[in-house]
């Protein structure tokens, strides 16, 4: 379950940004859309608003970069660190670290994992853990590996860790010389955190399709009848009609092609949402109503929140335009907004955050009246003459 996130100087977010999914003491719609865990209460789900250009994928693309570090070969990892984008229109910026960090707990254990990337080498690193109380797991100050400190959870790659270079985490190479605990957190990164919208999602090819994903793709296509998987793709099974239009059996037709692209996006979802609910997983979805019917954005949703559906505790966060959902059945702490100053700068904060937001006031008039900020400023935007 994750509990927070935290990035600095990275893409449009300069200072330190934190995503929070502890929830408040608002008592308002806790019974479905919050869970208790080890950490305390943490959310089920969160939106997160914001006027386009604003950052919203930027935030989105933090901790796809973060997770794409962890899970990914050394090779790989040197190569993506090069690709680490400081926030462009500071001068100092480029000086500066920038710093990736993330809380989550797993089998009742918090852990708190962060790195930091400056000139293209990992400046600094470390690793906590709490069942009981807080200690550290190892720490590194610097690029060399002389500056690594280890504890007792990673005492047997102590004699290896020269070996490390200054451009890969030592958490994945801990992993790859089959520390249990650093195999652990690098599973986490790699299977529990599925992050969706900005290179897709990479579906597994298989043999079949599930029931929960036909059942997925009929929600937003009822004339389905059946999606079947073969050797050069997916098909869908349709009724096929003789010209009285009796029903005379099916036909197959090749999936990418006859779908709607909103019929392939639950697809596509279907894969994510049915490994989150299993397995206690988090989705991260940019636009989340991307191509969809507010309908089926609602029953995304619904999933995340039953506890019928959901009793694994799978969490959502994604990104969204679909203010309607202000009006339904919402905390305060669940809507974050993303907005961009005059600099540049993208900030992040919660609707909780207003001290003035009472239970039966109107948020969506609000937001689009732009009290709590992160709509288009069309003043200062250009204009068509």
């Amino acid at each position: 379950m994750l509990i927070g996130f935290t990035v600095e100087n990275f893409r449009s977010f300069l200072g330190e940004t934190s995503l929070s999914m502890k929830a408040t003491t608002d008592k308002e719609h806790r019974a479905f859309n919050v869970m208790s865990a080890q950490s305390g209460d943490l959310l089920k789900n969160v939106l997160i608003y914001g006027a386009n250009a604003s950052g919203k994928s930027n935030l989105i693309h933090a901790l796809y970069y973060m997770k794409k570090m962890v899970s990914s070969p050394f090779d790989a990892q040197t190569e993506l660190i090069k690709t680490c984008q400081p926030f462009t229109f500071l001068k100092e910026a480029a000086n500066t670290p920038s710093r990736f960090e993330i809380f989550f707990e797993e089998d009742g254990v918090v852990y708190d994992y962060a790195f930091d990337i400056l000139g293209g080498k990992i400046s600094r690193e470390y690793l906590y853990k709490k069942s009981q109380r807080k200690t550290l797991v190892f720490e590194r100050t610097a690029p060399g590996y002389e500056s690594i400190k280890l504890t007792a959870d990673m005492t047997d790659v102590e004699p290896l860790k020269k070996n490390v270079r200054e451009d890969v985490l030592f958490l994945t190479w801990a992993a790859y010389a089959n520390n249990k605990l650093a195999i652990k957190i690098v599973d986490w990164f790699a299977n529990k955190l599925m992050i969706f919208g900005l290179n897709g999602y990479d579906r597994v090819k298989s043999d079949s399709v599930s029931d929960f994903a036909q059942n997925f793709v009929r929600k937003a296509d009822s004339d389905i009848l059946e999606m079947k998987s073969q050797k050069d793709g997916y098909y869908s099974s349709h009724t096929l009609y003789s010209g009285d239009w009796n029903n005379t059996g099916s036909v197959d037709v090749p999936f990418a092609k006859y779908s709607s692209d909103g019929t392939k996006r639950m697809f596509e979802l279907s894969d994510a949402f049915y490994k989150a609910l299993a397995g206690s997983a988090v989705i991260v979805i940019d636009e989340l109503d991307l191509h969809l019917h507010p309908a089926l954005v609602r029953h995304l949703i619904s999933l995340i929140n039953s506890v019928e559906h959901n009793p694994n505790n799978a969490q959502l966060i994604c990104t969204t335009h679909d203010v309607m959902l202000l009006d339904e059945d919402i905390r305060r702490d669940q809507i974050w907004f993303v907005d961009k100053d005059y600099h540049g700068v993208s900030c992040l904060y919660a609707l909780s955050d207003f001290k003035d937001v009472r239970k039966n006031s109107d948020i969506l008039k609000r937001y689009l009246l732009g009290v709590y900020g992160a709509i288009p400023d069309f003043e200062r935007g250009g204009t068509n003459e």
